[in-house]
């Protein structure tokens, strides 16, 4: 009989996420080890979770814990109960039905992998994280690559990347984390912890890995406020780059740089080029909207 993963899940309010969210756990596998860190909700999830799924472990934390925190509370529970596989989940994130029968036949295959399903926006299209990738370099902590470059799936469906988005459904073996380490809550509260795991990954040679016949729907309305797009003005930059709920956060980008730029002592200059980036988008994006406003009608 297979290996039955814990799956965690971190949240912070979003109940009907979060219902969705086990729903679609109860549909696609039955009976499996879930473990909910409730890291200070103040909506219905502290009421409703217990009732409607009393089989659910529950860990509570606070808010101070952010996502990495909270997701460190519960690899950490679900390690001290016996885990040999970690998934983690965001409470937007919807497994279809037979996606943990997928993750759990390739993990027979490649025990020593990290592998992640399809992600499927819940807007529409494929999130293509099978082109994900970085460039630290020139400033770009998540890259997408275009079609004719992305990574080709092996005769098992598998398909090696170079990164993988966040916590949405990837399957961790419990000895991967015990080599690895756990994420860093410390420099990276929130966004950019999981670059941060995934390349100290790859540097210790741990494939990642995507099965091409599993997949996950990603609702992100409330991911994070980077799925905008380019910023309308500057005080929307600074926003974005202060905000802890952004990708952008600019914190965040400068110590994954630090950790990781592949020229040690120069991570600042990543730095520059990640902000100059998104200024030019932020100009750019205001040039064109004066442009379109000041086009009228021929008379």
């Amino acid at each position: 009989m297979d290996t039955l993963p814990f799956v965690v899940i971190p949240v912070f309010n979003g109940w009907e996420q979060t219902r969705r969210c086990l729903l679609a756990l109860r549909a696609s596998a039955g009976l499996l080890h879930v473990i909910v860190v409730d890291h200070g909700s103040s909506d219905a999830t502290r009421t409703e979770l217990p009732l409607q799924f009393p089989e659910v472990r529950i860990v509570c934390g606070d808010s101070s814990l952010w996502w990495t925190g909270a997701t460190n509370l519960g690899i950490r529970a679900a390690l001290a109960a016996g885990a040999e596989l970690v998934m983690l989940l965001n409470n937007d994130c919807y497994l279809e039905r037979d996606a943990v029968e997928h993750l759990l036949r390739h993990h027979r295959h490649r025990p020593d992998a990290i592998i992640a399903p399809r992600q499927c926006d819940e807007r529409g299209g494929d999130a293509a994280v099978e082109r994900m990738a970085s460039c630290l370099l020139l400033g770009f902590s998540n890259l997408r690559l275009p079609r004719a470059l992305a990574p080709r799936p092996d005769a098992d469906g598998l398909i090696p990347v170079r990164l993988i988005g966040g916590g949405r459904g990837v399957l961790i073996p419990a000895a991967v984390l015990q080599r690895v380490g756990l994420f860093d809550q410390e420099r990276l509260p929130h966004y950019a912890a999981d670059n941060d795991f995934y390349f100290r990954c790859r540097k210790l040679g741990v494939p990642l890995l995507i099965a091409g016949d599993a997949w996950v729907t990603v609702d992100s309305a409330r991911t994070s406020l980077a799925a905008a797009g380019a910023p309308h003005s500057l005080a929307e930059l600074r926003r974005l780059l202060s905000e802890p709920r952004s990708h952008r956060n600019l914190d965040a980008q400068s110590a994954l740089f630090r950790k990781h730029y592949p020229i040690p002592g120069l991570y600042r200059v990543g730095v520059f080029l990640f902000v100059l980036r998104y200024l030019l988008l932020s100009l750019g994006r205001r040039l064109s909207g004066r442009a379109a406003g000041g086009a009228g009608p021929a008379t």
